[in-house]
């Protein structure tokens, strides 16, 4: 069945067996199929793809009404292949393989440079509000924060330049004012958080979007420190990371502020940073930064512990998404590129220009949702939406049952 439009894995807890099958080649080899075969404990798939692509296998989760990713993304060559699994893996689910690639097409954008509405000045920081389907923008040059609807249409700012004191000085006309913001991150409680730069500080707006003080540090804590604070964003469990940019660490924090994990510091090893910009986690907890100044993707597990690195075409890498099918996007302000690249590193698509024709110029950040990227072209002071066009195949499989003697 075809569909329209619409990693490497952190531990692989199954032997995999990866070889292409001549003898498979005569039945169907241009439509895609599988077939699950059981035997001494283990489950075999044996899969034909009928083209070039990323594929997946997804399972359901017993007992919830959500799935989660058995194997994969992959990008995979035309062919038949057998991957083994422990039987224990898939008994009692089913699921579906997806086979597929991504187009990314360029379609509009949004902003000029100037105070107004729907204008920015060297902006550094985008998020997407999925509960809101709003878009928040950090107007660095204008210390503010800018909603957008979905469709670049305004709705409200936030801020204005100003100094915090976080100290014993208290100017309450100051607090909700802001200094550089470098990011903007939605909430997990209808709130959200930017990432105040030049103020040193987290600060935290609720959903009536009204200032409600600092996330971290907080007042007059003296052991914690923010120096320079750059990307930021929540995880699936409403933990915010936040990028320290002078420091070049990265901290893991809690909704009620306690810092729960560090990562990173200067130095030449590959579990140190140098320059880091940007930051996301995905729903497995795998944590990826944008290492600027090492030219990179630096990838992390859940909890801190150094996996890998993605280099390939990059050369100073500024912002980092993952998306709903675990791909990466990826913008680098030397190159001007987007790229969209695998969990393994393997790039998939590329671009460099706005629908218009115009080339990028700097870009920052990257905001998703399910079928459209908004890339922050900074140097141009503006949004480009790009339609995210998913093609491919899916076929469905059934596990063995549990038999009862």
């Amino acid at each position: 069945m075809k569909i329209t439009n619409r990693n490497i894995p952190i531990l692989l807890l199954f032997s995999l067996l990866l070889l292409s099958l001549p003898a498979f080649a005569e039945k169907d080899s241009d439509k895609m199929w599988t077939t699950l075969e059981t035997a001494s404990g283990t489950c075999t798939f044996v899969i034909n793809l009928p083209s070039d692509g990323c594929m997946a296998i997804i399972g359901e989760v017993n007992g919830k009404n959500k799935t989660e990713k058995i194997w994969g993304p992959r990008f995979m060559k035309k062919g038949t292949y057998k991957l083994n699994f422990p039987e224990s893996k898939l008994t009692n689910r089913r699921g579906t393989i997806e086979l597929y690639n991504i187009n990314l097409v360029p379609f509009k954008e949004t902003g000029s440079r100037g105070k107004g509405e729907r204008q920015f000045d060297s902006p550094t920081g985008i998020d997407y509000d999925v509960a809101r389907k709003e878009i928040l923008v950090a107007d660095t040059g204008n210390d503010r924060i800018i909603r957008l609807g979905k469709d670049g249409r305004f709705i409200g700012k936030h801020g204005g330049f100003g100094l915090s004191y976080t100290g014993s000085k208290k100017s309450e006309e100051s607090e909700d004012s802001l200094n550089n913001p470098y990011d903007v991150a939605a909430g997990g409680f209808s709130n959200f958080y930017i990432s105040d730069y030049g103020n040193d500080r987290i600060a935290i707006y609720d959903s009536y979007k009204s200032y409600k003080g600092n996330l971290f540090p907080k007042r007059n804590d003296r052991r914690n420190r923010l120096n320079k604070p750059k990307g930021i964003v929540t995880d699936y469990e409403n933990n915010v990371w936040i990028v320290d940019g002078r420091s070049d660490l990265v901290y893991k924090i809690s909704p009620h502020s306690t810092k729960l994990l560090e990562i990173g510091g200067f130095g030449y090893s590959e579990k140190q940073l140098k320059n880091p910009t940007q930051i996301d986690v995905g729903i497995d907890g795998s944590v990826y930064i944008a290492d600027r100044g090492k030219s990179r993707i630096a990838v992390f597990d859940r909890l801190g512990s150094y996996k890998y690195e993605i280099k390939d075409h990059l050369k100073a890498p500024t912002g980092v998404a993952v998306d709903s099918d675990g791909l990466l996007t990826v913008c680098d302000d030397s190159t001007n590129e987007l790229s969209l690249y695998t969990p393994q590193g393997i790039r998939l698509a590329v671009i460099t220009e706005a629908s218009n024709g115009s080339s990028f110029k700097k870009p920052s950040d990257i905001a998703l949702c399910d079928d459209t990227v908004f890339l922050l072209d900074s140097g141009n002071h503006r949004i480009i939406h790009i339609k995210r066009e998913k093609e491919g195949y899916v076929v469905s499989w059934q596990g063995p049952s549990t038999v009862l003697e």
